[in-house]
Formats: structure tokens, C-alpha cells, sequence
């Protein structure tokens, strides 16, 4: 016989609060929207709060947040419940008809998540340019630091790969070459990452392709230095440089946007400890007068 709700171990029934609080969780956790509006589920409430690990402390509107569900997101915000950090959790999984429920039904904009980072950072990082527009429109500030890294939702897009929100937060008025805690640019970042458009977006968006983070490496060297995870058959991830053939065009955009080379500078060494013959060649031509690209 197959497992029903009633059937799960104390460890995974959701939530105290009592009777009713469980049952309000788990008609959130379905979709039941019926149960939620008929019943009198909504009397607990502001006392029920998810105790299982991966959630634990959740009130109810931050588990319909999560699961992308705006009508019964709503249905909770006008019976009072506690938005906790609902915002940061819809905009992490784009669920943008959910975040802007929760911006009108009065949530912190600016709130952080318990790992430093607000809203728009997380906006950013999905790639949802449209969110990302609703929460500088409500009036966060597109320049928001994220309070341990000192991110912003810029580097976060760069980070990720997005070079269409990228272009949306730079038309906002985000501050292209804006460095973190650990001194790192958002095109470090993308180039860090290989992220080919991106970087472009950058660059065509004023970003200064010799700026040198803390660590003294500029785009060019984290470019070539860029590392990915690979999963290997049993299922395990190895961390490898990537193949010479996906960086070289992110170092010739870069050489073109004005990326100096120093003959003696390490961005050389490195690339001829890597083997990357035809990276080398490329620095090697460039490392007179830089030319910049024209558009």
C-alpha cells in the first residue's frame, strides 16, 4: 500500500503550532487552497511555524513562497501571517508573481537572508530581469551590499552568467566596477567563470578590463585561470581548468576592450603553465599597445 500523509514519521510531519497547524502545512505543501479558505486552518495561523530540518523556523507564507504559490501566498497575507523571509525566497526561485504579492502585502525589501543576502542579489543571481526591475522600482537600492561579501546583485548576475540582467542592472545605474570584500569586480567574476556574454555586456558597459582585485589578478588572469566542477561517473565533482577552446575568446574580447599585457606580467606565466599555446600567442601579439575594440 502506498504511503500516505497520515503515514509519515514524526520527524517528517511538518510543523508545530498543533492539530491544525500541521494540517495547514500540508495543505500548503498541496496546493489545497480549499482546505486553507473552508476550514478553520487559519486560526493557528500566526502560531505555526515548520520544525522539520531542511525548513525549520518557516512560517507558513515563507513555505507558499517557496513553493511558487501566489494565490495561497495571498490568501495567508490577508489573514495576517508572519512574511518572515518569504521576499528573499521567491526571488531566489523566481517566483516573481509571489514576490510581488509579498512587496505589496508589506515585506521588508531590504531583509537579508540568514546568509547575508537580500532580495535583489538573489533576483539577480535566478536571472529574472523582471523582478529585478519590480525591486528597484519598490525602492531597493540597485547598489545593495550584500552584508558578509559585500556583493552586489550585479556581481551576483555577472557570477551566474545572466548578461541580459546584467544589462538591466547597468541601465538602473549599477556600479559597473563595484568591488567586494575580497576586492573582486563583477567582470573578474564573469570572466572567472567563463561567461563569454557577460563579460561583454561589462565591457560595453564600461567596465575596466585592468582593474586588479586584492589578490593582484586582474580579468585577464582570472579568465585564464577560470575553474569548473565536473561530475564524474560515480557521481562526485572534480574541479578542472576549462578547455583552452572556451576561454580564448573571452581572453581575445578581453585584449580587444583594452586589456593590457605585461611581457613579464604572471597572466603569461600562468597561461604557459596551463599549456594554453594558442592563449599565449594571443597575449604575446597583444602585449605592445592594447587596441580597443570598435563598436
Amino acid at each position: 500500500m502506498g504511503s500516505t500523509n497520515n503515514d509519515r514519521s514524526a520527524s517528517e510531519q511538518p510543523g508545530t503550532g498543533g492539530h491544525r497547524g500541521r494540517r495547514l502545512l500540508s495543505s500548503i505543501e498541496r496546493g489545497d487552497v480549499a482546505t486553507i479558505r473552508d476550514g478553520d486552518l487559519l486560526e493557528d495561523l500566526c502560531s505555526t511555524v515548520d520544525d522539520r530540518p531542511a525548513t525549520s523556523g518557516w512560517t507558513p507564507v515563507m513555505l507558499a513562497a517557496a513553493k511558487g504559490d501566489d494565490e495561497i501566498t495571498r490568501l495567508l497575507l490577508e489573514a495576517g501571517g508572519g512574511i518572515g523571509h518569504a521576499l528573499p525566497i521567491a526571488c531566489a526561485l523566481g517566483h516573481r508573481d509571489v514576490a510581488r504579492s509579498l512587496i505589496a502585502g508589506g515585506a521588508d525589501i531590504t531583509l537579508e537572508d540568514p546568509g547575508g543576502m537580500n532580495a535583489l542579489s538573489f533576483a539577480a543571481q535566478a536571472g529574472c530581469e523582471d523582478l529585478v526591475q519590480d525591486l528597484i522600482r519598490a525602492g531597493l537600492s540597485v547598489d545593495a551590499r550584500e552584508s558578509n561579501t559585500g556583493m552586489t546583485a550585479l556581481g551576483r548576475a555577472a557570477l551566474a552568467g545572466h548578461p541580459g540582467t546584467v544589462s538591466t542592472l547597468l541601465g538602473a545605474g549599477a556600479a559597473v566596477d563595484h568591488r567586494d570584500r575580497r576586492g573582486l569586480t563583477p567582470l573578474t567574476y564573469a570572466a572567472s567563470s567563463a561567461h563569454r556574454l557577460t563579460c561583454r555586456a561589462l565591457l560595453e558597459g564600461g567596465a575596466d578590463p585592468n582593474q586588479r582585485c586584492g589578490e593582484g589578478r586582474n580579468a585577464l588572469g582570472a579568465a585564464i585561470s577560470a575553474r569548473a566542477y565536473f561530475r564524474l561517473e560515480d557521481g562526485s565533482f572534480e574541479v578542472r581548468p576549462y578547455d583552452e577552446a572556451e576561454l580564448l575568446p573571452i581572453v581575445d574580447l578581453l585584449l580587444r576592450w583594452g586589456a593590457e599585457v605585461d611581457p613579464e606580467g604572471p597572466e603569461l606565466d600562468r597561461a604557459r603553465e596551463l599549456g594554453y599555446a594558442s592563449i599565449v600567442k594571443s597575449l604575446s601579439e597583444f602585449s605592445g599597445e592594447a587596441l580597443r575594440e570598435v563598436a
